[in-house]
């Protein structure tokens, strides 16, 4: 798995940043990350967000929502505990496939005051199978009649 991020600040108090994260199809799951200031105020909203505007996950008053996540991503995601005194707002994508090769974005909300925005390209690669070569006496055998007698 790859990850390239770049960190901006529109403001003092709202920062953004945009990230890659390539990985392979078949893989048990994918991070993506988001780490920001710790001690976020208990109160805020935290949802990530896929292109389409479905939400992927949603963390507010101490505890996930998945009552609120889209079919599409139920029972495949996960995020830490405590993940606004850490400020690690990471999300788990389990058995990531190429359906979600998209862009997702993380939203940290506080009484409509916009906190944090993350913004992950994910690209979910096609699996790639190694062939192992074949032996030798199978690659040069000819396709001559079974020797072997048939009953009859």
């Amino acid at each position: 798995m790859k990850s390239y991020c770049c960190l901006y600040s529109s403001s003092s108090s709202f920062l953004f940043s945009i990230c890659q994260v390539d990985v392979e199809e078949g893989a048990e799951s994918v991070l993506l990350p988001f780490t920001t200031t710790p001690e976020l105020p208990g109160d805020a909203r935290v949802v990530w967000w896929d292109i389409k505007e479905r939400k992927v996950h949603v963390y507010e008053n101490g505890s996930d929502h998945l009552d609120e996540q889209d079919q599409f991503y139920g029972s495949r995601t996960k995020m830490n505990e405590d993940l606004l005194k850490t400020g690690d707002l990471s999300l788990v994508l389990r058995r990531p496939t190429k359906r979600d090769s998209r862009e997702y974005r993380c939203r940290v909300w506080r009484k409509g005051e916009l906190l944090r925005m993350k913004t992950v390209h994910l690209k979910v690669k096609a699996a790639t199978v190694q062939v192992q070569n074949q032996p030798e006496d199978i690659r040069t055998r000819s396709s001559s009649p079974d020797p072997t007698p048939s009953d009859g």
